[in-house]
């Protein structure tokens, strides 16, 4: 009989503990339904998932559908405006930045040598760029892209530039279209690789790419319209064609003028410069891309001639996870109308790589060469020389990379420098 009172009060405790439960149950439910009817007035869908950064390497992002109910509308406080839009597109971040120790007269990644006078150099730390990429899609067919960067420059003073701005629509794989500020579709590199150094193997750009506001000669940035697709009946060889309208590049270069060459705003002329491109990515060689740029303006430099400014390229990279050969030629033909001298300037650059585990050495031999006398960059000289250095991914995303840089110029002594890189995505 002793065990009776012990095997009454464990059943109280289970029947205590089966109501207890029973409790925390529906108050989960009651939860469930109060956390529904609000995502219901909010238009969030419960099982919609985080929609992923956008390529860097294509413009378009991809679409996907938006919530099509649009919930209640907002209530507003009187005299304030209500920025909420229930159920409306979502602004997606990813960040990139990178820091540099600089060694030698030829090491600067971002602005040295195309600075004209080339600017003192010594050893330093630098801070690089701070880049926020921004991507919406607005629609199945509309998306929107852009990237702001935080920075610094030769005078240690901080800046923001806003890159990239663009609003694109696309139909179909035939046919796209986008307005605002874009990267000009002149040889691969240049919408290969945008503003985040962690996507590039070397630590920076090819001379020949270099931005404008940092020295560079081709026009990389434009403002206008860009249209293109992929063309119908090529097949495997995939044959794409792009063509661009738009204000072109200052008159005035940027060493002798504190003017922006990308003009944002104001445009000084009246004529658009144009850009014509084309490439095939074949099936049969995965990883292959080749193609070719025509582009065309005319440039009125304040107490000279106008000058008819061409650009015209060709290209062929072979690029897989594992193995990276880039090949780029690009001739800038400068005529000062109602003269019999046209000016050629050869831009170009070589690049090879291997992963080999985390570590991937690779090699650029690259050039720029202005003639003198050139009525638009004649101070910018020549600059050419190897370029070897390693990569090693010591995480997913961040890299640590070594470069060595060998410099020739005009009528110079050659010039070394070394870079050290750290750079992440965020």
């Amino acid at each position: 009989m002793s065990g009776l009172p012990a095997a009454q009060a464990q059943e109280n405790e289970t029947s205590q503990l089966k109501e207890t439960v029973q409790q925390l149950v529906e108050q989960v439910q009651t939860l469930q339904a109060k956390v529904k009817a609000l995502e219901a007035a909010q238009g969030v869908r419960p099982d919609a998932a985080p929609v992923e950064h956008a390529s860097e390497v294509s413009p378009v992002a991809a679409p996907v559908p938006l919530q099509s109910t649009p919930g209640p509308p907002p209530v507003m406080d009187a005299g304030t405006h209500e920025m909420s839009l229930p159920g409306g597109p979502k602004l997606n971040i990813r960040g990139f930045l990178d820091f540099n120790f600089d060694a030698g007269s030829a090491a600067n990644p971002l602005i040295f040598p195309l600075t004209s006078p080339p600017s003192t150099v010594h050893n330093t730390f630098q801070f690089g760029e701070v880049d926020l990429f921004m991507s919406s899609r607005l629609s199945e067919s509309l998306s929107f892209l852009s990237e702001v960067i935080f920075g610094s420059d030769a005078t240690n003073n901080w800046g923001i530039d806003i890159e990239r701005a663009q609003l694109t629509y696309k139909a179909n794989d035939y046919f796209h279209i986008s307005g605002g500020r874009i990267h000009t579709s002149i040889g691969y590199y240049n919408n290969a690789f945008h503003h985040g150094t962690w996507f590039q193997t070397a630590t920076g750009r090819p001379f020949m790419y270099f931005f404008e506001d940092s020295g560079g000669i081709l026009p990389v940035h434009m403002v206008g319209v860009s249209v293109g697709g992929l063309v119908p009946g090529t097949g495997k060889l995939n044959l794409h064609w792009t063509a661009e309208i738009g204000n072109g590049e200052s008159s005035v270069f940027l060493s002798t003028s504190s003017v922006n060459p990308v003009q944002n705003f104001v445009s000084d002329k009246n004529h658009k410069a144009f850009n014509i491109a084309g490439y095939i990515k074949p099936d049969w060689l995965r990883g292959l891309q080749v193609g070719g740029n025509y582009y065309r303006d005319i440039r009125e430099p304040i107490g000279g001639p106008h000058v008819d400014n061409t650009i015209a390229g060709l290209y062929a990279v072979y690029v897989t996870p594992n193995w990276e050969f880039m090949n780029e030629l690009q001739v800038q033909r400068d005529h000062p109308e109602g003269s019999g001298i046209t000016f050629n300037t050869p831009l170009g650059y070589a690049q090879i790589s291997h992963k080999i585990g985390k570590f991937r050495p690779y090699f650029r031999w690259q050039e720029v060469n202005v003639p003198n006398g050139d009525p638009l960059y004649g101070s910018v000289g020549r600059f050419e020389g190897p370029s070897p250095g390693l990569r090693f991914d010591f995480t997913d995303f961040a890299a640590l990379k070594y470069q060595y840089n060998r410099l020739y110029t005009r009528g110079a002594a050659p010039k070394n420098g070394v870079d050290a890189q750290v750079a992440f995505t965020f």
